[in-house]
Protein backbone atom coordinates (compact mmCIF):
# COMPACT_ATOMS: atom_id res chain seq x y z
CA UNK A 1 0.00 0.00 0.00
CA UNK A 2 1.16 3.53 -0.71
CA UNK A 3 1.03 6.03 1.68
CA UNK A 4 -0.16 9.49 0.53
CA UNK A 5 1.96 12.49 2.05
CA UNK A 6 0.32 15.24 2.80
CA UNK A 7 0.75 18.40 0.86
CA UNK A 8 -0.18 21.60 2.53
CA UNK A 9 -2.02 23.88 0.39
CA UNK A 10 -1.26 27.52 0.58
CA UNK A 11 -3.71 30.52 1.40
CA UNK A 12 -6.12 31.26 -1.26
CA UNK A 13 -5.50 35.00 -2.76
CA UNK A 14 -9.41 35.98 -1.24
CA UNK A 15 -8.35 34.18 2.03
CA UNK A 16 -5.32 36.47 2.38
CA UNK A 17 -7.48 39.17 1.31
CA UNK A 18 -9.96 38.62 4.27
CA UNK A 19 -7.37 38.10 6.94
CA UNK A 20 -5.43 41.86 6.09
CA UNK A 21 -9.08 43.46 5.89
CA UNK A 22 -9.74 42.35 9.35
CA UNK A 23 -6.18 42.84 10.46
CA UNK A 24 -6.48 46.17 9.59
CA UNK A 25 -10.05 46.57 10.89
CA UNK A 26 -8.97 45.64 14.25
CA UNK A 27 -5.61 48.04 14.20
CA UNK A 28 -7.82 50.94 13.12
CA UNK A 29 -10.43 50.49 15.74
CA UNK A 30 -7.75 50.32 18.18
CA UNK A 31 -5.60 53.43 16.88
CA UNK A 32 -9.04 54.93 17.26
CA UNK A 33 -9.42 53.85 20.63
CA UNK A 34 -5.92 55.07 21.56
CA UNK A 35 -6.35 58.58 20.12
CA UNK A 36 -10.15 58.88 21.76
CA UNK A 37 -8.31 58.48 25.06
CA UNK A 38 -5.36 60.51 24.67
CA UNK A 39 -7.53 63.43 23.73
CA UNK A 40 -9.72 62.71 26.51
CA UNK A 41 -6.88 62.88 28.85
CA UNK A 42 -5.48 66.04 27.17
CA UNK A 43 -8.91 67.72 27.67
CA UNK A 44 -9.31 66.45 31.09
CA UNK A 45 -5.43 67.91 32.18
CA UNK A 46 -6.47 71.11 30.99
CA UNK A 47 -9.23 71.77 32.54
CA UNK A 48 -7.84 70.54 36.03
CA UNK A 49 -4.72 72.68 35.25
CA UNK A 50 -7.13 75.61 35.02
CA UNK A 51 -8.92 74.75 37.53
CA UNK A 52 -6.06 73.99 40.36
CA UNK A 53 -4.52 77.58 39.21
CA UNK A 54 -8.37 79.20 39.94
CA UNK A 55 -9.07 77.88 43.33
CA UNK A 56 -5.10 78.36 44.48
CA UNK A 57 -5.32 82.14 43.64
CA UNK A 58 -8.75 82.49 45.22
CA UNK A 59 -7.44 80.73 48.39
CA UNK A 60 -4.74 82.97 48.19
CA UNK A 61 -7.24 86.11 48.05
CA UNK A 62 -9.50 84.92 50.58
CA UNK A 63 -6.97 84.67 52.97
CA UNK A 64 -5.86 88.03 53.29
CA UNK A 65 -9.62 89.44 52.59
CA UNK A 66 -10.33 87.31 55.90
CA UNK A 67 -7.68 89.04 57.73
CA UNK A 68 -7.88 92.72 56.32
CA UNK A 69 -9.25 95.37 58.52
CA UNK A 70 -10.45 97.43 55.18
CA UNK A 71 -10.86 97.62 51.56
CA UNK A 72 -9.15 101.28 50.56
CA UNK A 73 -9.14 103.52 48.29
CA UNK A 74 -5.94 103.89 46.94
CA UNK A 75 -2.09 103.00 48.03
CA UNK A 76 1.20 104.33 47.08
CA UNK A 77 0.66 104.21 42.88
CA UNK A 78 -2.24 101.59 43.57
CA UNK A 79 -6.15 102.50 43.18
CA UNK A 80 -8.70 100.21 43.65
CA UNK A 81 -11.19 99.38 40.61
CA UNK A 82 -12.78 96.45 39.20
CA UNK A 83 -10.00 94.66 38.46
CA UNK A 84 -7.63 95.62 41.75
CA UNK A 85 -7.75 95.04 45.36
CA UNK A 86 -6.38 97.22 48.12
CA UNK A 87 -6.46 95.46 51.47
CA UNK A 88 -5.12 97.73 54.97
CA UNK A 89 -4.20 94.35 57.33
CA UNK A 90 -2.76 94.47 60.85
CA UNK A 91 1.16 94.34 60.96
CA UNK A 92 2.20 91.31 62.63
CA UNK A 93 5.47 90.53 64.11
CA UNK A 94 8.00 87.75 64.22
CA UNK A 95 5.96 85.03 65.62
CA UNK A 96 2.80 85.86 63.59
CA UNK A 97 0.82 87.77 66.19
CA UNK A 98 -1.01 91.30 65.43
CA UNK A 99 0.77 94.01 66.82
CA UNK A 100 -1.86 97.16 66.89
CA UNK A 101 -4.92 96.46 64.87
CA UNK A 102 -5.60 100.45 65.15
CA UNK A 103 -2.80 101.74 63.92
CA UNK A 104 0.56 99.33 62.23
CA UNK A 105 -0.91 98.02 58.94
CA UNK A 106 0.79 96.63 55.94
CA UNK A 107 -1.08 96.63 52.72
CA UNK A 108 -1.96 93.97 50.16
CA UNK A 109 -2.52 94.73 46.17
CA UNK A 110 -4.08 92.11 43.98
CA UNK A 111 -4.18 93.39 40.50
CA UNK A 112 -4.08 92.34 36.75
CA UNK A 113 -0.34 93.82 35.48
CA UNK A 114 -0.97 96.74 33.21
CA UNK A 115 1.51 95.76 30.80
CA UNK A 116 0.99 92.08 30.86
CA UNK A 117 -3.03 92.17 31.45
CA UNK A 118 -3.39 87.99 31.77
CA UNK A 119 -0.73 88.26 35.22
CA UNK A 120 -2.36 88.04 38.10
CA UNK A 121 -0.04 89.53 40.87
CA UNK A 122 -0.10 90.01 44.36
CA UNK A 123 2.14 92.75 45.83
CA UNK A 124 2.94 93.35 49.58
CA UNK A 125 3.99 96.30 50.97
CA UNK A 126 4.90 96.16 54.55
CA UNK A 127 5.16 98.46 57.55
CA UNK A 128 8.76 98.80 57.64
CA UNK A 129 10.83 98.66 61.35
CA UNK A 130 7.35 97.17 62.12
CA UNK A 131 6.41 94.59 60.57
CA UNK A 132 7.60 91.23 59.78
CA UNK A 133 6.20 90.60 57.11
CA UNK A 134 8.69 91.48 53.56
CA UNK A 135 8.11 93.64 50.43
CA UNK A 136 7.78 91.98 47.56
CA UNK A 137 5.86 91.08 44.92
CA UNK A 138 4.71 87.96 42.81
CA UNK A 139 2.67 86.54 39.90
CA UNK A 140 -0.01 84.29 41.41
CA UNK A 141 -1.42 83.34 37.22
CA UNK A 142 -0.17 84.02 34.22
CA UNK A 143 -3.84 82.56 32.13
CA UNK A 144 -6.40 85.26 33.38
CA UNK A 145 -8.95 86.21 31.24
CA UNK A 146 -10.96 88.47 33.62
CA UNK A 147 -10.40 89.28 37.38
CA UNK A 148 -13.61 91.02 38.76
CA UNK A 149 -14.10 92.81 41.96
CA UNK A 150 -17.52 94.35 43.59
CA UNK A 151 -19.27 94.21 46.67
CA UNK A 152 -22.61 93.24 47.05
CA UNK A 153 -23.08 92.99 43.36
CA UNK A 154 -21.87 96.64 43.56
CA UNK A 155 -18.70 97.08 41.20
CA UNK A 156 -15.39 98.47 42.72
CA UNK A 157 -15.49 101.26 40.22
CA UNK A 158 -19.09 102.34 41.45
CA UNK A 159 -18.55 102.60 45.07
CA UNK A 160 -17.68 106.33 46.51
CA UNK A 161 -16.92 104.82 50.00
CA UNK A 162 -14.50 102.11 50.60
CA UNK A 163 -15.36 102.34 54.29
CA UNK A 164 -18.26 100.40 54.17
CA UNK A 165 -17.48 97.65 52.21
CA UNK A 166 -17.44 94.45 54.04
CA UNK A 167 -17.19 91.86 51.74
CA UNK A 168 -15.84 91.50 48.58
CA UNK A 169 -17.29 89.35 45.47
CA UNK A 170 -14.24 88.20 42.99
CA UNK A 171 -15.04 86.33 39.95
CA UNK A 172 -11.49 84.79 38.16
CA UNK A 173 -11.43 83.87 34.36
CA UNK A 174 -8.45 81.44 33.30
CA UNK A 175 -7.97 80.01 30.90
CA UNK A 176 -5.01 77.72 28.83
CA UNK A 177 -4.38 76.67 25.36
CA UNK A 178 -3.14 73.05 24.45
CA UNK A 179 -3.00 71.23 21.49
CA UNK A 180 -5.11 74.33 19.35
CA UNK A 181 -7.71 74.29 22.05
CA UNK A 182 -8.52 76.75 24.35
CA UNK A 183 -9.23 75.87 27.66
CA UNK A 184 -11.31 78.12 30.32
CA UNK A 185 -13.24 78.02 33.60
CA UNK A 186 -14.80 80.81 36.07
CA UNK A 187 -14.73 80.68 39.66
CA UNK A 188 -16.77 83.04 41.80
CA UNK A 189 -16.95 83.40 45.53
CA UNK A 190 -17.67 86.09 48.63
CA UNK A 191 -15.07 86.64 51.02
CA UNK A 192 -16.37 88.69 54.23
CA UNK A 193 -13.43 90.62 56.05
CA UNK A 194 -13.39 89.32 59.59
CA UNK A 195 -11.25 92.23 61.05
CA UNK A 196 -13.36 94.85 60.07
CA UNK A 197 -14.56 97.43 62.91
CA UNK A 198 -18.20 98.07 62.76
Amino acid sequence: MKIKKFTPKGLTLIELLIVISLTALILLTLLSLYTTSQKYFVTESARADVIRDSRQVLLWISRDIKGACQVITSWDIYTSSNDCLILRVPSVDASGLIIDIESQFDYIIYRLNPSFPNRLERIIDANDGVSAKVDGGRVLVTRVNSFLLSSEGVEFSSIADFTTVSSVDISLTASQDRYGRTFQDTLNTVVKLRNKSV
